[in-house]
Formats: C-alpha cells, structure tokens, sequence
C-alpha cells in the first residue's frame, strides 16, 4: 500500500542526495532503497568523480542494499530516484525483482536541464513494460523540486 507523505518523504531524500552529487561534481541525481518503509540503503551519482559508467545512483544504491544484506528481501523494495531511471538502472531492478519504483523528475523535463549525455526515448515503464517484471512504475512526484537541484548544475 502506498502511502503519500512517505513517498514524499523518500523522494526529499533522494532529491537532497541528488545535490550531494552535483556538488561532488557529479551530475545530480540521487536514489534510495526503502523495505518495510525505512530506509535501507542510498546512493547518488558517482559516475563523474570515479569514472565507472554504471556508478549511477540507483545502482550505488541496489548495491548498497545488496551489500547491507538485503539482497532477497528487493522484491518487497521500493526504490526513489530524484530523476526517472534510465533503461540501464530501470533493468537493474527488473534483475534485482524491485517492487515498486517512484521518481521525482521526468526524463523528459530533466532533459531540457541536463542535455548533455544519451537520451533514450524509453521511459521507465515503457522499459518494465517490455518486460515480464510486475514492477509497479510512479512518477513523475515532486518534480519541481528535483528540478530545481538540477538547474544549479546544468551546464552554461
């Protein structure tokens, strides 16, 4: 069952970790792993400061969770991500049987913030949707408030 102000909630984390990423240098989106309503792991984007390519905030995070001893326990996770997940994170939790995934921003308007880097014309739900995953997809939540972090880092 889904609870509003929790959702809220979570995806402020998620947004505040989102900053922490743009001011580490990194592009700005941030992520948490919640099961049984707390939180249980978190991560933001590392791709900048660390090099590896799939150090995005959402896979910080499942891996966070995964190394915490979570790892059978995902299907009964959420996962808030200040941004909309790419194809690659999306699949991730597909691959870990995430429950539920809940975004702050839309692909589609962080985009005009953030053009740098590939676009997919996939959302998040189209990507579980091709798929036998029962993923429940919301979004997008909050979106103005994501979208705000993200300005502060959007290239000139």
């Amino acid at each position: 069952m889904t609870n509003p102000d929790r959702d809220r909630e979570f995806l402020q984390r998620s947004i505040d970790l989102a900053q922490l990423a743009g001011e580490e240098g990194n592009r700005p989106f941030g992520s948490v792993v919640v099961v049984d309503d707390a939180v249980v792991a978190e991560g933001y984007n590392q791709v900048g400061s660390t090099g590896d390519i799939t150090a995005h905030a959402e896979l910080v995070a499942l891996r966070s969770a995964i190394d915490e001893g979570f790892g059978e326990r995902l299907t009964a996770a959420t996962v808030y991500a200040s941004g909309e997940p790419c194809p690659m994170c999306t699949a991730a939790c597909v691959w870990g049987g995430i429950g539920r995934i809940v975004f702050a921003a839309s692909s589609a308007a962080f985009t005009e913030i953030l053009p740098d880097g590939p676009q997919f014309r996939s959302t998040c739900a189209g990507v579980i949707a091709t798929s036998d995953a029962a993923t429940v997809v919301d979004g997008p939540l909050l979106e103005a408030e994501a979208l705000r972090v993200m300005g502060r880092y959007a290239s000139p």
